[in-house]
């Protein structure tokens, strides 16, 4: 299901630096083995749980730079965990399953994952799309403005990767971020599809774009006070979206 071939010296070399600490959680032992032998061999770390318990308390004293999760795990689903590790952190989570319909991936993306990897699946695509996460991460914390609008109703902290809603912190996933700062940095403008999900997504818009109704929804229950009647991120009906207003201060 999983392609263990050992990657090649000039594979290693290109990711350098762009590798860190991968939690995978996982009941089966020998997906845990392979992925342990392929994520090590680009120059990962690999910390392995088998079950959802056990996988909150790895992270939480291991405190890993990404997190693999199953969907199909005794107890505690992979679904659930994603949630509850979305609670405590931002790092990217990656849902890894053999569930390949649309309203699985729509229910993953939902509990708060960034990615969804569907079995069978080369390890070598899956670092690909790590070290996109790592380098999205790495560009959101390089910022170097705070916008704030409305007399400080919201807060996007471009350089804290941070969301204030009337005076209360928002938690927001690094692509609920990617999408709300770019909005925000471009207000006032109407953003057509292809370029937010250009911007949000990089090389893997072709495939995850079809979900950016669903990263709006959620930001707009999050930072809206009526996501029904939305104040902050518009639709442009067939165009795309924008942000209305603009930012009454903003810090360099």
């Amino acid at each position: 299901m999983i392609s263990d071939q050992a990657p090649s010296v000039a594979a290693r070399v290109e990711g350098a630096g762009e590798s860190g600490r991968i939690l995978v959680v996982d009941d089966n032992r020998d997906i845990q083995e392979l992925l342990d032998m392929g994520l090590t061999g680009y120059g990962f770390e690999v910390l392995s749980a088998s079950d959802a318990a056990e996988g909150i308390s790895r992270f939480l004293d291991a405190r890993p730079d990404a997190v693999l999760v199953d969907v199909l795990m005794p107890g505690m689903n992979g679904y659930e965990l994603c949630a509850r590790l979305r609670e405590l952190t931002d790092v990217p989570i990656v849902m890894v399953s053999a569930l390949r319909n649309e309203e699985e991936i729509v229910k993953g993306l939902d509990a708060g994952a960034d990615d969804y990897v569907t079995k069978p699946f080369n390890v070598g695509e899956l670092v690909a799309r790590l070290r996109a996460h790592f380098r999205s991460r790495r560009r959101a914390e390089a910022s170097q403005r705070t916008l704030v609008f409305d007399e400080g109703q919201l807060v996007v902290d471009l350089d804290g990767q941070r969301v204030v809603r009337e005076g209360e912190d928002v938690h927001v996933s690094p692509t609920e971020f990617r999408l709300l700062a770019y909005l925000a940095v471009n207000a006032g403008r109407v953003i057509p599809h292809r370029e937010l999900i250009s911007q949000v997504w990089g090389a893997e818009g072709a495939r995850l774009g079809p979900y950016l109704k669903i990263y709006v929804r959620r930001l707009r229950q999050k930072i809206e006070a009526d996501a029904a009647h939305p104040q902050f991120i518009i639709s442009r009906h067939g165009t795309g979206y924008a942000f209305q207003g603009t930012p009454s201060r903003a810090t360099a």
